[in-house]
């Protein structure tokens, strides 16, 4: 399981009185094995990093997930096809022939 660094708020609309629960989800920048697909990548909190970031905000632990952190493998085409029904066979490894390139990754 992953658990990435967040920002959370409640606030009221002057306008119309509403009350809104507002999320983000804190970015920075890859680290070696993500940049090779993006230059960005969520803050992923390790579990004895949960009650530092909620008690204090600790500021340090925004930086790139240590390089061992995620695995990645091609899947199914599938996975970006719309309607297409959830099952566990998306995130099973494929095979890509010598010519071709998946965009199709699973990071976890």
């Amino acid at each position: 399981m992953l658990t990435f660094a967040g920002l959370w708020e409640e606030w009221k609309d002057r306008i119309n009185n509403e009350t809104f629960t507002s999320f983000k989800m804190l970015i920075t920048e890859a680290n070696q094995f993500v940049r090779s697909i993006h230059d960005r990548m969520p803050v992923i909190l390790e579990p004895e990093n949960f009650g530092p970031w909620l008690s204090e905000g600790a500021v340090e632990l925004l930086k790139p997930a240590p390089e061992n952190t995620l695995r990645m493998w091609p899947v199914s085409k599938r996975v970006n096809k719309v309607g297409n029904p959830d099952d566990a066979t998306l995130i099973e490894p494929v095979s890509l022939s010598g010519t071709e390139r998946s965009t199709d990754l699973l990071l976890h």
